[in-house]
């Protein structure tokens, strides 16, 4: 798609669309695991701003504990988000990058921010702060995303806006966001 006709499709898009769109991005990225934390969305984010960036310094600017670090990198590195390469000047410093299918969506993700990767983590973290769980999801996100979006939706049309997972999976995670007091049903 060229410039113009994509700078005229985001006009036409309202915030809450815009919101739902990064998460199917962000999704599509982190090998379509709507289950994959905003933490780990994070990670892939720093990853893509910094490419070369290594995991002892995400960890420090990130301030993760080494071993949830150690799961994020291994498992962006098993699903074939990222590539690590040894670093040239020190033999024990492994560098990260974003590659393929995962790099194209973030790019995607990234094209609704002026800022593009700040924009992104600022995105995130409002998620975090909003949803107040241990370990938000892309899929408690879009829950949020999808009531903002709609202003009012049923649990039926909220559960049908996911990502066609296990309906269990879809209505534990509706059912923990309404508990918390996150989102209110009026039904």
């Amino acid at each position: 798609m060229d410039f113009m006709k994509l700078q005229a499709k985001r006009a036409m898009t309202t915030r809450g669309q815009k919101s739902c769109l990064v998460i199917d991005h962000l999704v599509e990225a982190l090998a379509g695991d709507p289950s994959a934390s905003l933490r780990r969305a994070l990670v892939l984010n720093r990853i893509d701003e910094k490419p070369g960036i290594t995991q002892t310094k995400i960890m420090r600017e990130m301030n993760i504990s080494k071993s949830a670090m150690n799961r994020e990198i291994e498992w962006l590195f098993n699903y074939g988000c990222i590539i690590r390469q040894n670093a040239q000047e020190d033999g024990r410093a492994i560098k990260l990058e974003t590659c393929g299918y995962s790099k194209q969506a973030l790019e995607s993700a990234l094209d609704y921010f002026p800022k593009k990767h700040k924009g992104l983590q600022n995105f995130l973290n409002r998620y975090i702060k909003v949803i107040k769980q241990d370990r938000p999801t892309l899929r408690d996100a879009r829950i949020i995303a999808t009531l903002y979006d709609k202003g009012e939706a049923t649990k039926t049309e909220i559960i049908d806006s996911l990502y066609n997972g296990p309906a269990t999976t879809d209505n534990r995670a509706y059912n923990k966001l309404l508990e918390s007091g996150v989102i209110k049903d009026d039904g």
